[in-house]
């Protein structure tokens, strides 16, 4: 598989973050867990605040200084205090995804406040090179990705119509696999999630991992690359490779084992033929630290199956809430750029 390179490229879309952007970022603001019941009420928060815990003042979730974009967590007991975590109902008047209450009951409020960004309705493109340069936040339980989604459902929802990780990862520093490897911060994957249903996804072929032998993602600022094009995929951390696809002679359905009729009629990139939107975010806590990862020096502080693991978690913040260490349990983002 062949690319052109950047430098012959055009530039279509580039942000150095010397300013948040609205004309080309949007930012969500909601109450929904996503798919793997995550832990955080995402908004649009940048001004100076003053934390009740720790009487300090604190930057919003989202914010941009000296030409680095921030996504950081809080807690949200530090704005509205414990007594609301257990027992209040939290919305936000600008809220543009539903469900935008959080409620006390069997669980808790949402206990973090973190922030979500997209082009959605700005910018979209299909087939190019994207660079991001991005230092990865350190601190327990925290999932930070850079990711694309199609602009236009053209093929139906989610996994229908395809997503283009260009990297997650985890910000816990002795996380591990079943087989013992490093599942935490030295860890990044990139992955294309794709099938007919949400139960029927055909990623496992499609998911590509890179290890860092010692220094942590959090450690310093790295580009992760993806090249995309009618020839496949390429996906890059620092120029080096982390995985690549090659458009599957006989299209993702053949590739990904499925049965019955071809959604994308062996089409050899559908779904990934259309348009996508870039999306960046700082998620926290959820399925996608799954029952086979292992941590250190404590176990996953909340039950999957409880039904109450957003109430486990707070109750056992006394375990994961000091590696939260300021700006370095932030998403920081130099800069975003699309070359065609």
């Amino acid at each position: 598989m062949t690319t052109t390179s950047a430098a012959a490229e055009k530039l279509v879309f580039n942000d150095d973050f010397d300013t948040l952007d609205e004309g080309k970022w949007v930012h969500m603001v909601s109450a929904w867990r996503g798919g793997n019941n995550e832990f955080q009420y995402y908004r649009n928060s940048r001004n100076n605040r003053q934390a009740r815990a720790f009487q300090c003042y604190t930057l919003g979730s989202v914010y941009v200084r000296n030409g680095i974009l921030y996504l950081k967590p809080t807690l949200t007991a530090d704005e509205f205090g414990e007594d609301f975590v257990q027992h209040g109902k939290l919305s936000y008047p600008d809220c543009n995804f539903p469900p935008c209450l959080s409620e006390a009951g069997e669980e808790i409020v949402l206990p973090v406040q973190s922030a979500r960004i997209s082009t959605y309705g700005k910018f979209s493109f299909k087939y190019g090179r994207m660079e991001v340069r991005a230092r990865l936040p350190k601190g327990d339980w925290l999932w930070p990705a850079i990711w694309l989604f199609p602009q236009e459902e053209v093929y139906g929802t989610w996994p229908r119509s395809g997503e283009i990780d260009l990297m997650e990862s985890r910000g816990n520093t002795k996380l591990f696999d079943g087989q013992g490897k490093q599942d935490g911060i030295r860890r990044v994957g990139s992955t294309l999630h794709f099938g007919p249903a949400w139960n029927m996804n055909g990623y496992p072929k499609t998911n590509y991992n890179k290890y860092m032998d010692s220094d942590t993602l959090a450690d310093d600022f790295h580009v992760y690359t993806l090249d995309w094009s009618e020839a496949g995929f390429r996906f890059l951390l620092d120029g080096k490779l982390i995985g690549e696809r090659p458009a599957p002679k006989e299209g993702f359905w053949k590739l990904g084992g499925f049965q019955g009729e071809d959604i994308w009629n062996g089409t050899m990139m559908a779904p990934f033929d259309q348009k996508f939107l870039i999306i960046i975010n700082l998620a926290v806590g959820g399925s996608f630290f799954g029952d086979d990862l292992r941590n250190e020096p404590y176990p996953r502080p909340y039950n999957l199956s409880s039904g109450r693991a957003m109430r486990q978690f707070w109750e056992k913040k006394d375990l994961w809430k000091d590696t939260w260490k300021g700006e370095s349990a932030a998403l920081q983002v130099d800069y975003v750029r699309v070359y065609q």
